[in-house]
């Protein structure tokens, strides 16, 4: 029974860590966005919450699995005599996944983040005008000229 017990405790921690984690990106992206001059809304922070349902459920199958495989372990621990390592293996190492993801979220640099929006964006107009040639020629234009100029003095400030 101590094990079992032990085990709920791991398995609570792994969740708690997920948890912070998130709320780790969740702090760096509001740094991102102020230090950038980009308004904070209501859309991301729905997207951190959104995010956190999704590895929430990614962590509660996770579980099952590993509660599945530690009946297993049990079973051939007191019927048979085997002696394997009772531990949530499965889960540890979906949060180990996770973290690394939210990790790699927090180091990306906001002017990508903000690029990959933009160019979603174009993508969008361009499928809205499809049937108009002018207007999606006319939003690449732009979309090109706006990040040249930028390129451009990103260059002269750097040098």
């Amino acid at each position: 029974m101590e094990k079992i017990f032990i085990i709920i405790w791991i398995l609570f921690s792994l969740n708690i860590e997920v948890f912070l984690i998130v709320m780790a990106d969740l702090w760096s992206g509001v740094r991102k966005a102020k230090k950038n001059g980009v308004a904070r809304s209501s859309y991301g922070f729905k997207r951190t919450v959104e995010k956190l349902g999704r590895y929430y459920n990614v962590m509660f199958a996770l579980m099952v699995v590993d509660a599945m495989h530690m009946t297993c372990v049990w079973y051939l621990n007191s019927f048979h005599g085997y002696n394997l390592i009772f531990f949530p293996f499965i889960s540890l190492l979906g949060a180990i996944g996770l973290s690394l993801i939210e990790l790699k979220s927090i180091y990306e640099k906001a002017e990508d983040k903000q690029r990959f929006h933009e160019a979603g964006a174009l993508i969008n107009t361009i499928a809205k005008n499809r049937t108009d040639i002018e207007k999606i020629a006319k939003e690449v234009n732009e979309y090109l000229n706006e990040h040249k100029i930028n390129d451009e003095s990103n260059n002269t400030t750097t040098d």
